[in-house]
């Protein structure tokens, strides 16, 4: 098992929605939380057009029990519900699922960044947005969309450990700053996206020539919502964008 041994304790985290049903299931960006000392505060993000794309697909507004149109301060405890707790006998084996070694030192902030802190009753996630950080440094990524582009990149030939390639898609008609993912072993095709709390980060370490190294660490999920999981690695040195300008590559 390979294990993240740079954690990044992150400032912020950004708060995602999901429409549970729906063609267009794309995670939205509604909020963000700030730390502040041991805690955080909770700020929504109600003039941007993430959050109004969220609220046109049935998102309420709000974080259960924050009510929207206002911040709120020393969330930390709300949010942390979302972690199992430290005492757990099992505990070890929640951090090495998200690839912490068991005996990591990490905060609980950091945490519900690396873990994404999903809940089956809820549309919610939370996401380390990498904010300045610099490398060396490792997280577990999901590939964003993947289930509807697996007619194209078959599940089954999706391998662990087989590489990941990032290109930057500045055609793409929905969001020209996407960046796809493509296992070049199984095909060219896209397999999914970086998902958006993540992309002006990404797309940073590509545009900088960062080695930006992937390979498939994970697979999981039903027939109809299969999930891939990555391992990201980023270096300094690495590959250079093509002459383009339009594509960057992960290191092979």
């Amino acid at each position: 098992m390979r294990y993240i041994e740079h954690i990044i304790e992150p400032d912020r985290l950004l708060l995602s929605w999901q429409a549970r049903e729906g063609q267009d299931r794309g995670r939205h960006i509604v909020a963000e939380l700030l730390r502040r000392g041991d805690d955080a505060d909770l700020v929504y993000l109600g003039e941007t057009a993430d959050y109004e794309a969220a609220v046109a697909k049935g998102f309420k507004g709000e974080y259960p029990g924050l009510p929207g149109g206002q911040n709120h301060d020393g969330v930390l405890p709300v949010f942390s519900r979302r972690l199992p707790p430290r005492y757990r006998k099992d505990y070890g084996k929640f951090l090495e699922a998200i690839r912490l070694r068991p005996d990591a030192v990490v905060s609980d902030f950091a945490l519900l960044g690396y873990a994404g802190g999903r809940l089956p009753s809820d549309d919610f996630c939370l996401i380390h947005p990498f904010d300045g950080a610099a490398p060396p440094f490792e997280f577990l990524l999901l590939v964003a969309g993947y289930r509807y582009y697996r007619q194209d990149v078959p599940y089954d030939k999706i391998q662990s450990r087989i590489p990941a390639r990032f290109e930057l898609e500045p055609d793409n008609p929905h969001d020209p700053d996407a960046v796809r993912v493509v296992f070049p072993d199984v095909s060219d095709a896209t397999a999914g996206y970086v998902c958006r709390g993540l992309l002006p980060q990404f797309r940073k370490w590509l545009l900088a020539g960062l080695a930006v190294q992937a390979t498939v660490e994970r697979k999981n999920g039903p027939d109809e919502q299969p999930s891939v999981y990555l391992f990201v690695e980023v270096r300094e040195g690495g590959t250079s964008l093509c002459p383009s300008g339009e594509a960057a590559t992960a290191a092979r």
